[in-house]
């Protein structure tokens, strides 16, 4: 049973991330903040925890159609931005988790926008940004062929980090192909 202070406790939690993550989007903090946050292996106890608190149980949907981040490939141009690229797209598009993972931030920054972060399971861990809609929240477990984002044409920020080092433009494409999802 979800009691009155396990209630109190979460919402403290929450609310000192974000009074942190402003304070870094202001640069008031030296400190990553997001860094610290969207790495840490509580993370992860922290979802099963929330998870167990509402007894929540996982749903498969089938889906009777292909499913595909090939899309993602379609981008016309791209140009280096921070630790990633925009990709810019002619049309909109929607994004799909390429695998498992936990959804570690959702949210607005100030250099990408609406803005989703995963860490799938391999240890990759993906910002997509300049969204146009958010389709999950956050410290939520997803699963391959979920779908995470929409994008309507312009540009979409990607950027991908494993074992602390941020991906080229080439193994981000190579990352997309690895990435599609068909339904078997």
């Amino acid at each position: 049973m979800f009691t009155k202070w396990k209630w109190l406790a979460a919402f403290f939690v929450v609310a000192i991330v974000m009074l942190l993550v402003r304070l870094e989007d202001q640069d008031v903090l030296d400190t990553s903040v997001r860094q610290v946050v969207m790495t840490s292996a509580d993370l992860t106890y922290l979802a099963e925890l929330g998870q167990e608190w509402f007894h929540q149980k996982e749903t498969t949907i089938m889906v009777s159609s292909d499913i595909s981040q090939a899309e993602l490939l379609t981008f016309t141009d791209a140009q280096a931005w921070r630790e990633g690229f925009l990709l810019k797209y002619d049309v909109g598009l929607p994004i799909y988790a390429g695998q498992g993972g936990l959804i570690v931030y959702t949210g607005h920054t100030k250099y990408t926008g609406k803005t989703m972060t995963i860490s799938y399971d391999d240890g990759t861990m993906v910002s997509y940004g300049k969204l146009d809609r958010i389709e999950q929240l956050p410290y939520t477990r997803i699963y391959q062929r979920d779908l995470i984002g929409m994008k309507e044409a312009g540009q979409l920020y990607i950027s991908i980090e494993k074992d602390g080092v941020h991906y080229t433009l080439e193994q981000i494409v190579q990352w997309l192909e690895s990435a599609n999802i068909h339904e078997n």
